[in-house]
């Protein structure tokens, strides 16, 4: 349902009087901290009217109102986001153009900028690795019987394996298989199904270089279909943010469970998405989840901001995009 206009400013008004106090906004806080031209009892009578199409509630302790999720959700659909600080934006493209690490490390301390910039604890989801081709692998013996596979791709993405085989195998072993493996899939795209793994026959192979190198290609497979990896920036700001200690606690209790916080940020959608309160599985109300997708080698990772649903939505989306935007364009998105 659309709003006429000035019902959209004055519900716009009080959601961001809200934000920014914490408290049920009156009729006159409205007026005073708004730049509508109209009189305190034309904005109470729109109130009555937007109280009962459910965009604001009154609690019965308060003679002010404050918004519902169908009023934050109306609001987050039409505004515009907001200027970052100059300060801000120089140390974005700063940021970017002195970073040159290999890829988890740059995208933890992608995470840490994020939070840091728009005042929210952050999250960054890896790319994954599957799409990217493989640069180097290494079999590296760690006991008689195990074996760890580390595999490295072109965009720096290193996943370590431990492979546990039946029998020993000597040092010379490893070598051999390493060189077969190498064979097989360096310079090859890691594909959701993993590279083919041939019988042990196939191989041409002694018995146990063959075993290893079977176990390795699996190992590979599962590397190309493994959760993306997960970074998280700020998460001490949340004691600032939540002061009701048992809703922080569960909100943290959710945070701490990755496929949790792979469903409330690793959406599909290629643009900025706002999630918040009801419209959420996590069962949480209070919660909102601000997230902008990046590109990398072919593949999509997301950034994201978490707080409260009365988070300041203009400023997260801002610093999310700008920072998806410029994660993107580091990494050749």
């Amino acid at each position: 349902m659309m709003l006429d206009e000035r019902k959209a400013a004055i519900l716009a008004a009080l959601v961001e009087e809200h934000i920014r106090r914490g408290e049920p906004v009156s009729s006159r806080a409205i007026l005073d901290h708004s730049r509508l031209h109209c009189s305190s009892a034309t904005i109470r009578n729109e109130l009555v009217v937007l109280e009962r199409e459910g965009y604001i509630v009154k609690p019965h302790t308060s003679a002010g109102r404050v918004p519902t999720d169908r009023g934050y959700r109306y609001y987050i659909d039409h505004i515009s986001p907001a200027s970052l600080q100059r300060t801000s934006h120089i140390r974005i493209e700063q940021f970017f153009a002195s970073m040159h690490l290999e890829l988890d490390r740059m995208l933890k301390r992608t995470s840490e900028l994020l939070s840091d910039v728009a005042r929210y604890p952050s999250v960054v989801i890896g790319p994954g690795v599957g799409g990217q081709t493989v640069r180097d692998v290494h079999l590296l013996p760690v006991a008689p019987d195990n074996v760890l596979l580390v595999l490295v791709t072109e965009r720096g993405r290193v996943t370590q394996s431990l492979l546990r085989l039946g029998a020993p195998v000597a040092p010379a072993q490893v070598d051999r298989a390493q060189q077969a493996l190498a064979e097989m899939v360096d310079g090859r795209a890691l594909e959701g199904a993993g590279p083919v793994v041939p019988d042990e026959e196939a191989l041409d192979l002694p018995a146990p270089v063959a075993d290893l190198v079977g176990r390795a290609l699996h190992a590979v497979a599962e590397a190309a279909r493994a959760d993306r990896p997960v970074f998280f920036g700020g998460t001490s700001l949340m004691a600032t943010l939540w002061e009701d200690l048992t809703k922080l606690h569960r909100i943290l209790a959710l945070l701490e469970r990755e496929a949790s916080v792979l469903q409330l940020v690793d959406d599909a959608s290629l643009l900025t998405t706002v999630r918040l309160g009801s419209e959420m599985r996590a069962g949480e109300e209070d919660l909102a989840v601000v997230s902008a997708p990046y590109e990398a080698a072919g593949a999509t990772g997301r950034v994201g901001l978490f707080g409260p649903v009365r988070m300041d939505y203009r400023r997260a989306i801002k610093a999310v995009e700008e920072v998806s935007d410029a994660l993107g364009d580091s990494l050749g998105g």
